[in-house]
């Protein structure tokens, strides 16, 4: 077992660390004072390297951006309810609306840009594909009727298009990431 466990240190090491930063960027710029980034990045590594094999992960950055997100979401949630229990009436006339904040909504619409762009040098029938799926939420058969080919490879359009998606966002901010790095170190 101890093989193992070095086998995983080793893989944090080389896969997740390098994007402790990214993360912490971002649980700040998405969460806010909502919740202690340091107490979430911690629980994200302990988390990691209890896991008993990481075979199944294809992708440590993104994997290490669920486990964030997973973690930051349940400890808003557990402060939530503990904190509508110790509300005032005051309090609860401060209670921010339910609908996105401007900057979330406005980083949604540079997202869904970003992988337009993307899309943009798929082949036509792929980019439609995913559009009808994903975006327009129609369902294969009628992706399928749409276009006139088979529900078959309306999977495989979505299944190689998502994964070809995948890697170019993940690309762009590791590239992103190192740029960012590199200036800090020219610094």
């Amino acid at each position: 077992m101890t093989a193992q466990r070095d086998t995983i240190a080793r893989w944090v090491a080389s896969e997740i660390l390098p994007h402790e930063v990214a993360v912490r960027r971002w649980l700040a710029r998405s969460w806010g004072a909502a919740l202690d980034v340091d107490d979430v990045v911690q629980e994200a590594y302990c988390r990691i390297a209890a896991l008993g094999s990481i075979e199944h992960i294809e992708n440590g950055r993104a994997y290490f951006f669920a486990t964030a997100r997973s973690i930051a979401a349940d400890t808003f949630r557990r402060s939530k309810v503990a904190g509508a229990k110790a509300m005032t009436e005051i309090e609860l006339c401060d209670v921010e609306d339910a609908s996105p904040r401007a900057d979330r909504s406005a980083e949604a619409r540079q997202e869904l840009l970003r992988i337009d762009r993307f899309l943009s040098t798929f082949s036509l029938t792929c980019r439609r594909v995913i559009e009808l799926r994903r975006l327009q939420g129609l369902s294969q058969r009628e992706t399928a009727e749409r276009l006139g080919i088979s529900e078959h490879s309306v999977e495989n359009h979505v299944t190689r298009g998502i994964r070809r998606v995948m890697k170019m966002l993940a690309d762009e901010d590791a590239a992103i990431d190192n740029r960012e790095a590199a200036s800090l170190d020219g610094n």
